[in-house]
């Protein structure tokens, strides 16, 4: 089965997960050969992109975290990666998302342990630690 095919499948089965979303999948953009948004919306707080890139990288990005599941040859990997995407569609997951002057620097996807939470992914990018560290979280509140 090729890459495209598994997020075709994934994709569908995202969907079959959250039917109560509207779910826009495109294909082949630049540099990107299968996209699915999932738009702010009755139902979601925030917006969502899915895709597969580079041929065999799943993406998901929730401004500001960008999350890359690879290969997507990977049958382990296609199911963290479906559960990180309903997860956060139904505000089982969230974005821990630290900021530093006002900008997001680091996003860490964390799913529920026990009475805790669990790091299942980061983002950061490149940062000189000055300013006042700020914490905000991104969890969708119209399905929990």
């Amino acid at each position: 089965m090729s890459s495209i095919e598994i997020a075709e499948n994934s994709f569908k089965r995202i969907r079959e997960a959250n039917p109560q979303l509207v779910m826009e999948v495109e294909s082949s953009t630049k540099g990107i050969e299968l996209e699915m948004n999932v738009r702010k919306q009755p139902g979601l707080d925030f917006d969502v992109l899915l895709d597969l890139q580079n041929r065999d990288e799943l993406h998901l990005h929730i401004t500001p975290f960008w999350g890359e599941w690879f290969s997507s040859t990977d049958p382990v990997r296609v199911k963290e990666y479906e559960s990180a995407v309903n997860g956060m569609l139904s505000g089982l997951y969230r974005l821990k998302v630290i900021n530093r002057r006002g900008n997001a620097v680091k996003a860490i996807l964390q799913a529920p342990s026990n009475s805790s939470w669990r790091s299942v992914f980061t983002w950061s990018k490149i940062h000189l630690p000055i300013g006042r560290k700020t914490i905000t979280y991104v969890q969708n509140t119209q399905n929990t």
